[in-house]
């Protein structure tokens, strides 16, 4: 079991809320993919997988995590809305390609704290995808940056075009030619 996962399964019982068997499995698919899944996405794998967990069961889930706190629903510009658990990142999105970069939650520590010093506002990163310009649509100086995962937005769905699926991982993610 992963660290993400089972501080997330500790949260639970710590707010004496039982482990059911789809809360557990929501729970251990968002901690080992790297992919942006929608709740779709997730209530398919797991049905398939475990065919006695019903679909509304999923979203359900979906909709507890979230509620408490342990799960984000990030929405984006184009294209379905994702789950994955709180806080261990944020996501930059293409306006152009669709590509979604998980950016760590620290690097925007110093911009949350410094509109809420200077505006009396408190920013929630995790609710919604940053939007810009990646490498390949852009100036490649102002896109690259350190480590990071990049997955393209999930093929297939009704009102989203097929993009197909990109993993970058270690390094910068452009490199200037």
């Amino acid at each position: 079991m992963g660290g993400t996962e089972a501080r997330t399964l500790e949260a639970l019982r710590a707010e004496g809320r039982r482990i059911t068997t789809a809360r557990r499995l929501v729970i251990e698919l968002l901690a080992r993919t790297s992919e942006h899944l929608t709740a779709d996405d997730l209530a398919t794998r797991i049905h398939d997988a475990h065919p006695e967990i019903h679909l509304s069961t999923v979203y359900r889930t979906l909709d507890s995590l979230r509620e408490w706190e342990l799960v984000e629903h990030v929405h984006q510009p184009h294209g379905p809305s994702f789950f994955h658990l709180t806080g261990a990142h944020r996501h930059l999105v293409c306006d152009q390609c669709g590509r979604i970069r998980d950016v760590p939650a620290p690097e925007f520590d110093v911009l949350v704290t410094r509109i809420r010093e200077q505006y009396g506002f408190e920013l929630h990163l995790g609710h919604v995808a940053l939007v810009g310009r990646c490498c390949d649509h852009g100036d490649p100086a102002a896109t690259s940056g350190p480590e990071f995962s990049a997955t393209a937005a999930s093929a297939g769905r009704a009102g989203s075009e097929s993009i197909g699926t990109t993993v970058v991982t270690g390094g910068d993610a452009c490199s200037a030619t």
